[in-house]
């Protein structure tokens, strides 16, 4: 039976550690690393001074435990870091794996040391530097290009299914209370109610969802979002790629879009990825923008967006007729500050 590691010690670190890694320095201290959903995640520090970071999957979201999520995710994490690592660039900006426990979901990567993700991003009091703007797409660039043998496969089903349904299916469901909205921003379950009451929207939301499935060589990263990019005194760094699979490249580029949007960085970004990326289907990454951006409005997996009704309305406008078109200059010219 799996024990999971919010409930150890130092000692089952330093006998985790002994068996799986040969290591035997002594943990001086243990604390809770980064702030995400799905995992736990611990930087484990050591009487040399050195440091880890240990990340274990349960069979559920660590902070939403009442919602099931698929245990082999960190094996998936594992696996996109092996195969992106085969890039020069990806690995500059990549964490170096140390062991992986595939038995009980856990997993050892280096310490970046102190870092900060750009969620600071959302609250639109500073903006992404055009520089770190080109590097995010190129980092796109080489991950999307890397040349995949037929021999690899990587479906990664159970975490897409997983995320399908939080994407494509829930936030367009007209009867789902999932999340009291009005609590979050006074208004806006109306605003919602009508993306869910809109029959056509929810047509074109499952056969976006339909291509979320569609099978090719390129690997993505599944969820290129700003809690994924981190700065540290190192560089920048991509970690969280448990959504990774092997899709769509318009996927990525339209979460990255989304989170643009949501932040009031899409004309840098926009201009980064024309600039940059080379050729792609841009009417798919239109579509596979506004689902996110509706979905990170109307649904469970909120962000500290602005909190300001007419600017989440409007928004919600753009994306409903982006969706149906495919026209990503709908989002060109937004009043983040609107009242």
């Amino acid at each position: 039976m799996t024990k999971f590691i919010n409930n150890w010690s130092s000692s089952d670190f330093e006998i985790h550690m002994r068996e799986l890694l040969g290591q035997t320095t002594k943990v001086e201290e243990f604390k809770i690393a980064g702030d995400g959903n799905m995992n736990f995640t611990y930087r484990l520090k050591f009487e040399d001074k050195n440091s880890v970071i240990i990340k274990q999957s349960p069979p559920y979201c660590a902070r939403f435990p009442d919602i099931p999520a698929p245990e082999d995710r960190i094996i998936s994490e594992f696996k996109y870091y092996e195969l992106a690592t085969k890039d020069e660039y990806l690995a500059k900006h990549s964490p170096e794996l140390l062991g992986l426990d595939k038995e009980q979901k856990i997993a050892y990567i280096s310490d970046l040391g102190t870092a900060t993700d750009f969620e600071y991003l959302y609250a639109q009091e500073e903006k992404v530097d055009k520089e770190t703007c080109h590097k995010l797409v190129r980092y796109l660039v080489s991950l999307h290009k890397l040349g995949m043998p037929t021999s690899k496969e990587f479906d990664n089903l159970d975490m897409r299914k997983l995320n399908h349904e939080y994407i494509f299916e829930l936030p367009f469901l007209a009867k789902d209370n999932a999340i009291d909205l009005d609590a979050v921003t006074p208004g806006l379950a109306s605003a919602a109610q009508d993306i869910k009451n809109d029959v056509v929207l929810r047509a074109a939301s499952i056969e976006l969802g339909e291509l979320y499935f569609q099978k090719t060589r390129t690997l993505i990263h599944g969820d290129y979002y700003p809690m994924s990019w981190i700065k540290t005194e190192k560089g920048l760094f991509i970690i969280d790629p448990e959504f990774a699979f092997f899709g769509l490249p318009e996927i990525d580029l339209g979460v990255f879009l989304a989170h643009m949007v949501l932040s009031n960085n899409f004309e840098v970004a926009l201009n980064a990825v024309k600039e940059i990326y080379g050729p792609c289907d841009f009417q798919l990454v239109a579509k596979f923008c506004a689902v996110e951006v509706i979905r990170r409005i109307t649904y469970v997996s909120q962000l500290p967006l602005v909190n300001n009704l007419a600017f989440k309305k409007d928004l919600l406008t753009r994306s409903s007729i982006t969706l149906k078109t495919g026209e990503i200059e709908n989002y060109e010219n937004i009043d983040h500050h609107a009242s």
